[in-house]
């Protein structure tokens, strides 16, 4: 069998999967057992915990990139001993989590244990993360990435369903095993399948190390040294500038999205959590058709584009507030937003991959990526704290002003990858 260095499809289908295992417990943590506990009776303020401390880590998953990037076993390759390590782990969370399934009505416990499930999961993140920036050439990064993003989206919008359902109707042991199963299949594709040829598949099976240039100075201050360099060159403080205007509109549309829906538009809370999941999917399909364009055009040209267009969408529908009373049109307006949001989030993924260096790509990335989380979470702040004072109108015409912005900070990037001196 071919190795992930190989071949093109094997990459992406492998990478894909992967991103498939993260929506297992994105669907189940964040999705089918939130709903559950509303059904339960829990208030919105117990709800809110739990969210935020199994989400945690998320949030801190940059810490892990300094292990993964200094401590493998490259006879297995660079990335791949991490993501078997994290997605293992993320299968015995699952099993642990059916062994307690009896206390579905213990919060803290069930806290705990999506604490430990998310945890792994994020660990996986930024080893499949890593591996793809390692192993992907430059050309394939926005096709491959429209299929990860797909994968995850995938992986989150069919486990919501199936979660929910299993949760309700054969507990939470249950629901945790098919989870369980469901990652341990994936997992024996990353047992099978290497990053390159000649490669170990487990430590004790025949192979050696193939990509030796990985080894690094043993010196952790040099690491970290060298890390603030490439951190703070002009083109990483302008992708991170530019995220986070981006991503502070994104905390904004979280939260505005589905009171418009509910209060202005008149639909049950049901109705919108199915239609969002419908345009989640078909955001991620018309991702996978665009992904060869990012290659083709560039994933700057590509993303300030994509910028321009999603901030035309916000202030378009408020000039056609009017239509605000048609269905067609609101689903047609917010489908038209998920759509052009995911192809701004693959793009942005190909701009950070190709500016991290090789030897720190995990830990970099990470940081990227989790900067990106934290700035939705202050556009959230944002809009609580200012909320009171504007009008839907108000609310997306700030949000396409946003956008305008991040397109206008994306302008004076200029994508160049220099090692950093030691």
């Amino acid at each position: 069998m071919k190795s992930l260095s190989e071949s093109r499809w094997l990459r992406f289908a492998t990478f894909s999967a992967f991103y498939f295992a993260q929506g297992v417990p994105i669907a189940l943590l964040t999705i089918a057992l939130p709903a559950y506990f509303g059904e339960q009776g829990r208030s919105a303020e117990e709800v809110g915990l739990f969210l935020a401390v199994v989400g945690f880590p998320w949030g801190v998953k940059l810490i892990m990139g300094p292990f993964m990037d200094r401590l493998t076993f490259l006879p297995m390759g660079f990335r791949r001993p991490w993501v078997l390590i994290a997605q293992t782990g993320l299968v015995l969370s699952f099993v642990l989590m059916a062994a307690f399934g009896s206390a579905e009505g213990d919060l803290a416990l069930l806290m705990a244990l999506g604490f430990i499930s998310n945890s792994f999961a994020a660990t996986q993140d930024v080893a499949v993360d890593g591996m793809a920036i390692d192993i992907l050439p430059i050309e394939d990064r926005g096709r491959a990435n429209s299929f990860m993003a797909f994968g995850q989206v995938a992986g989150y919008s069919s486990f919501s369903y199936i979660c929910s359902f299993l949760i309700t109707t054969a507990g939470l042991a249950t629901t945790a095993i098919v989870c369980a199963v469901t990652v341990a299949v994936i997992l024996v594709v990353g047992i099978v399948v290497r990053e390159r040829a000649g490669e170990k598949r487990l430590p004790w099976t025949e192979g050696a190390a193939v990509d030796v240039d990985h080894e690094m100075d043993p010196t952790i201050s040099t690491y970290f040294r060298q890390l603030i360099k490439v951190l703070v060159l002009p083109t990483s403080l302008i992708l991170i500038g530019m995220e986070l205007l981006n991503r502070i509109r994104d905390g904004f549309a979280n939260a505005i999205l589905p009171v418009f829906a509910t209060q202005e538009v008149g639909v049950t809370g049901n109705e919108y959590a199915g239609l969002y999941a419908v345009m989640g999917v078909t955001a991620a399909v018309t991702g996978i058709f665009f992904g060869p364009v990012i290659d083709k055009v560039g994933a700057k040209r590509f993303l300030f584009i994509a910028f321009l267009a999603s901030a035309a969408i916000h202030i378009g529908f408020v000039l056609m507030s009017d239509y605000w009373t048609s269905m067609p049109f609101v689903i047609g307006s917010f489908a038209a937003v998920l759509i052009v949001s995911q192809l701004i989030f693959i793009a942005f993924i190909v701009l950070a991959m190709n500016i991290c260096q090789s030897q720190m790509a995990a830990t970099q990335f990470a940081i990227y990526m989790s900067l990106s989380n934290l700035s939705r979470t202050v556009g959230s702040g944002i809009l609580a704290a200012v909320g009171a004072n504007l009008s839907f109108s108000d609310e997306f015409v700030i949000m396409g002003g946003l956008l305008i912005a991040a397109a206008a900070v994306l302008w004076f990037f200029k994508e160049e990858r220099r090692e950093p001196e030691g």
